[in-house]
C-alpha cells in the first residue's frame, strides 16, 4: 500500500496517506458530531460538536500513526528496512522491506503495536478522568479510550496482516525453527478467523445488521487475501535463499555514451539489442546513470532529438548495486522495491551484470519447477 499523498518524515520514516483515508476520516467525524458527543454531552450547538469531532478524528488517526510508528521504529532497530507508513481505509500499515532475523525480533516488532494502543488508551482514560467536569472533553477522551482498546484487541486477532497473526507466526517459527513453516501455519489459523468474519458479516446483513455486517465481511475478505499474499511472499523469499545474484543477472551489459540523443538511441541502438535497461557513461568511461527503454519511448517525439540520454537517466548514485555473490533473498530484503528500478552488479569495481524483476521471476520459475519435479 503506497501513499497517495506524502505528509513528511517522523523519526526519519516517511509518512503518507491513501485517498481512502478521507472517507473514513469523514465517517469518524460525522459519527462523533451527530451521535457520540451529543449523547454524552447534550446542550451544545452543532458547530461545537463538529469542531470537537474533527479534533477527535485527528486524534484517532494520530493514535493509528503512533501504533504504526512503534512497529517501524522497533523494526528498524532489529535490522529490517522500513519503506514508510501509509494511513488508509483499514487504518494504517508499516511498509517493511525484508524479514526479521529471528522469531524474537518478529514478536517484538508485532507486539509493540497493540502495546502502544493500550498505552494510548490508558493516557486517554486518565485525561477523561481529569476533565470529568467538562462532559464534552471527557466524552471525547472516553471515546478515544474505547477505540484504542478495540484497536489493540482487534490487532491481537491471530490473522495476517494483523499483529496477532505475526505474533502467532513468530511463536510457530520459534517452535519449528522455520519461518516459512511458521507463516504457513499461522496463515491457516488466520484463514479460519477470516472465514468466520465473512460468514458473520453476511449473516449480519441478512439479519438487518446492514453496514456493520457488510463491513465485517469486507474485513474478513481483506484478511483472507492479505494472509495469502504474506504466505506467497514468504515462499518466494525461501526459494531465493542461497541463490547468488550471478544465477539471475543479465550479462554482458551494453553501456552507451550519455551524450547520444534519445532519437539516435531509439532509431539506431534499441532495434539491435533485446535489453530494456542501459547504463550510460561520460567520455572518460565513468558511469553516470541508467536509462530505461520504457521511459524513453514515453518522451514526446518533438523532444527526442533535443534530449540526450543523460537528460533522462536515473543518476548513478540512486541506482542500487550488488555483487555476483550476494544472496538474492538478502538482496531483496536489503533494497526492497528498489529492484523495480534495476540493480547494477559489480565485481571488483567492474560492471558485470544487471538484475531486473524479470530475472528474479525467471529464477523463481526454474526453482518452483525443480521443486515440483522433486516432489513427484
Amino acid at each position: 500500500m503506497t501513499p497517495s499523498i506524502r505528509l513528511g518524515r517522523l523519526f526519519g520514516i516517511e509518512v503518507g496517506f491513501n485517498w481512502s483515508l478521507i472517507f473514513i476520516f469523514a465517517l469518524v467525524a460525522w459519527t462523533l458530531a451527530t451521535s457520540v458527543l451529543p449523547d454524552v454531552a447534550s446542550g451544545y450547538g452543532a458547530g461545537i460538536y463538529w469542531i470537537i469531532a474533527v479534533i477527535g478524528a485527528v486524534l484517532f488517526y494520530a493514535s493509528l500513526l503512533a501504533h504504526e510508528l512503534s512497529h517501524a521504529i522497533v523494526a528498524r532497530r532489529n535490522g529490517v528496512k522500513v519503506a514508510g507508513i501509509t494511513l488508509w481505509l483499514f487504518g494504517g500499515v508499516s511498509r517493511l522491506e525484508g524479514e526479521p532475523a529471528s522469531a524474537r525480533a518478529e514478536a517484538l516488532i508485532a507486539g509493540v503495536g497493540p502495546l502502544t494502543s493500550f498505552v494510548i488508551a490508558a493516557i486517554a482514560f486518565a485525561v477523561a478522568a481529569v476533565t470529568s467536569s467538562n462532559a464534552l472533553l471527557s466524552g471525547l477522551f472516553g471515546w478515544l479510550t474505547f477505540v484504542n482498546l478495540v484497536l489493540g484487541l482487534f490487532n491481537l486477532v491471530p490473522a495476517f496482516p494483523l499483529d496477532g497473526g505475526r505474533i502467532l507466526s513468530s511463536l510457530l517459527w520459534w517452535r519449528s525453527g522455520s519461518r516459512q513453516r511458521g507463516v504457513h501455519n499461522a496463515v491457516r489459523v488466520g484463514r479460519l478467523f477470516a472465514y468466520l468474519m465473512i460468514a458473520g458479516g453476511v449473516l449480519g446483513v441478512f439479519l438487518g445488521g446492514g453496514l456493520n455486517g457488510a463491513w465485517m465481511a469486507i474485513l474478513g475478505w481483506f484478511l483472507l487475501s492479505a494472509g495469502a499474499s504474506e504466505e506467497a511472499g514468504s515462499a518466494v523469499r525461501s526459494l531465493l535463499r542461497s541463490v547468488p545474484v550471478s544465477a539471475a543477472m543479465t550479462s554482458p551489459v551494453v553501456t552507451l555514451p550519455d551524450w547520444v540523443s534519445v532519437e539516435q538511441f531509439l532509431e539506431s541502438v534499441a532495434p539491435n539489442h533485446p535489453f530494456t535497461t542501459y547504463p550510460v557513461h561520460e567520455p572518460s568511461g565513468k558511469l553516470t546513470g541508467v536509462v530505461r527503454l520504457s521511459d524513453l519511448v514515453r518522451l514526446p517525439a518533438g523532444e527526442r532529438g533535443r534530449k540526450h540520454l543523460i537528460d533522462v537517466a536515473r543518476p548513478i548514485a540512486e541506482v542500487p548495486v550488488t555483487n555476483p555473490r550476494e544472496d538474492l533473498s538478502a538482496l531483496i530484503q536489503r533494497i526492497g522495491s528498489g529492484l523495480e528500478q534495476r540493480v547494477l552488479v559489480f565485481d571488483n569495481g567492474k560492471l558485470v551484470g544487471i538484475l531486473s524483476p524479470a530475472d528474479i521471476a525467471r529464477v523463481l520459475t526454474i526453482r518452483q519447477s525443480a521443486g515440483a519435479a522433486t516432489r513427484t
